[in-house]
């Protein structure tokens, strides 16, 4: 590619991806359950200086390996607590991913693949969506992205020298610190099965083996090692009981997670790769390529992008355990694909055709619903939008199985759904008419332009749910009447206000909520007098320090419904969460 071709793409990918990744990444508090759980931990580190071991609320928190929580830590020791901080390393990781895809795609499918691979990453749905959550998804795409991308890239240039294939094994260290062993088996799975299927001759020497494991169990041993040695059963929990028992299902330790079934995970991948999933069904044959042992290196590659995205989402179909987030790392993969199919439809009649049909195919079924979203909006009942958000989020089917209803009003929701069906109905059409008249940028551009309607709406509605999801109001209340003397208490488990801890800076008693993230560290013993049962608590309530009681439950079903109305003081309504204290409310306001 010539000098001023590179410069002129890499910049042009940068004006679209930046503020598709960055912006508002700070603007909306934690959302609740996980993200202020993220937070806290970062901040604990940051605060307490164990780099070893994380801590949620003062309680060992090892379900997760520690790289997010690292570079959170380092932001916030930099630049102070706060949303941005944390969700940085969403952001950062989601645009290395689609520089790398900038590259990979120049190598595999030619000239433009690569950019548009960038730009089809970065505007998909499920990266806007989730780039701005605390979560460690995005190290993992980008960890296995950059594992892949040094195997390609070894491959293609072919000379087995020192340092070939060490992208390979860095990127699959760094995986294996963001998500556990998931980030090995992907790229070593991946990349045997390119092997055999594709019967290239890559000999153990060729691959820097030596080196290669020298370099990952260097990066990956030392914090297991002394995780293992300064947490007495992290080794049992941390690999049997958190990843192969998570995978069937049969974890020992309860959690409230509700797996999504394998036909609404296939749909959901696809309304994450929207709007570039309209061009899947033309697309997937850039990662299978004709057979043939006399292709070019690069074409014979385009395997191992098929057999990516196939072994992620196939993966994730069998597991029983499956969340709607896990077909994450497969999107790198798609873009590729995708992108090959754009540039080849741009520089030749035969693909156009191709990729044009499957644009009207695509775009008569987005705007039947887009049309259906208009003419129908106003008549969508409660239910109906609770079974969407709990397609699309596991919190709201964990409301669902607990038998709760939808938190939310309808009303506010309909405005966003309505021009939700507006971009699905005019914006497809529109990319068709233009690709229709050999305009296929303008075509493209109209697809980018689709995807950020999207995005303001996506983001509107974070506003929206943040009232419900956040603690961010009784935290501010919490950390202004408390003193150190009193005692703050959360009724159910902490993962659903998990931001309390941050924004109070204070640790949280937590009354009948011994489960989920919290079960296997409640029983080391610091933890020892955190957690209460029933008699716990009334004893402290009716003793002489200030209690605080924040409750997500309704009167009937909380505490309060068993303990003498007179001893009770409703503080106030903070959002989804009430305030309540032991002591009258002028006491609170005292000198």
């Amino acid at each position: 590619m010539p000098e001023n071709q590179w410069g002129r793409d890499l910049w042009l990918l940068l004006a679209v991806s930046v503020p598709f990744i960055f912006l508002g990444v700070g603007s909306v508090s934690f959302l609740d359950p996980d993200e202020g759980m993220y937070g806290a931990i970062a901040r604990e580190m940051a605060e307490n200086g164990d780099w070893i071991t994380p801590r949620f609320n003062g309680v060992r928190y090892l379900e997760k390996p520690p790289l997010h929580f690292w570079l959170s830590a380092l932001t916030i020791a930099a630049f102070g607590p706060s949303e941005w901080a944390v969700r940085l390393w969403s952001g950062i990781p989601a645009l290395g991913t689609a520089l790398l895809l900038w590259r990979m795609g120049d190598w595999l499918y030619g000239r433009h693949a690569g950019l548009l691979a960038g730009l089809i990453f970065a505007t998909s749905v499920g990266v806007f969506r989730y780039v701005r959550v605390a979560a460690t998804d995005f190290l993992l795409v980008f960890s296995l992205t950059l594992s892949l991308f040094g195997f390609a890239r070894s491959l293609l240039l072919g000379r087995g020298g020192r340092t070939d294939y060490l992208l390979f094994y860095l990127g699959a260290a760094l995986a294996v610190l963001s998500k556990g062993l998931i980030g090995l088996v992907f790229p070593v799975v991946v990349a045997g099965l390119f092997l055999w299927f594709s019967r290239v001759d890559l000999k153990l020497g060729q691959v820097n083996l030596k080196r290669g494991l020298l370099l990952f169990f260097s990066l990956t041993l030392p914090w297991h090692l002394l995780a293992g040695w300064k947490n007495s059963g992290f080794l049992w929990f941390y690999f049997a009981d958190n990843q192969f028992l998570r995978f069937l299902n049969t974890r020992a330790f309860i959690e409230d997670d509700v797996p999504i079934q394998t036909f609404s995970f296939l749909l959901v991948t696809l309304i994450w790769f929207f709007p570039w999933s309209l061009f899947l069904p033309v697309a997937l044959r850039q990662g299978f390529p004709r057979s043939g042992l006399n292709l070019p290196a690069n074409e014979r590659l385009r395997l191992l992008v098929g057999l990516w995205a196939l072994g992620v989402i196939g993966f994730f179909s069998f597991t029983s355990s499956k969340l709607e987030h896990y077909s994450l790392p497969a999107l790198p993969a798609l873009s590729l694909m995708a992108g090959g199919c754009w540039a080849q439809a741009l520089a030749q009649p035969g693909p156009a055709r191709a990729l044009g049909w499957s644009l009207a195919v695509g775009a008569g079924i987005s705007s039947l619903v887009g049309l259906g979203l208009v003419l129908f909006i106003d008549s969508l009942t409660p239910g109906a939008v609770f079974s969407v958000f709990a397609h699309l989020n596991v919190y709201y089917r964990i409301l669902q199985e607990q038998g709760l209803e939808f938190p939310f009003s309808v009303r506010p929701l309909i405005p966003l759904l309505k021009w939700l069906g507006f971009i699905l109905l005019a914006g497809p059409l529109t990319a068709i008419f233009l690709f229709r008249f050999r305009r296929l940028w303008h075509s493209f551009y109209v697809l980018v332009g689709i995807a950020a309607g999207i995005a303001i709406l996506v983001f509107r509605l974070d506003f929206l749910v943040e009232s419900h999801h956040s603690s961010k109001s009784a935290a501010r209340i919490l950390a202004a009447q408390s003193k150190p003397g009193d005692v703050i208490v959360h009724e159910g488990s902490l993962e659903y206000s998990a931001g309390l801890p941050f924004y109070t800076q204070r640790r949280i008693q937590v009354l009948n909520g011994k489960r989920g993230d919290l079960d296997f560290g409640s029983h080391y013993p610091e933890a020892r007098g955190l957690f209460l049962d029933d008699v716990e608590f009334r004893r402290l309530w009716k003793g002489p320090q200030r209690v605080f009681l924040v409750t997500r439950s309704l009167v009937r079903k909380s505490i309060l419904e068993r303990l003498p109305k007179e001893e009770i003081f409703l503080i106030g309504q903070y959002d989804s969460r009430r305030l309540y204290a032991n002591k009258p409310v002028s006491t609170l306001d005292g000198p």
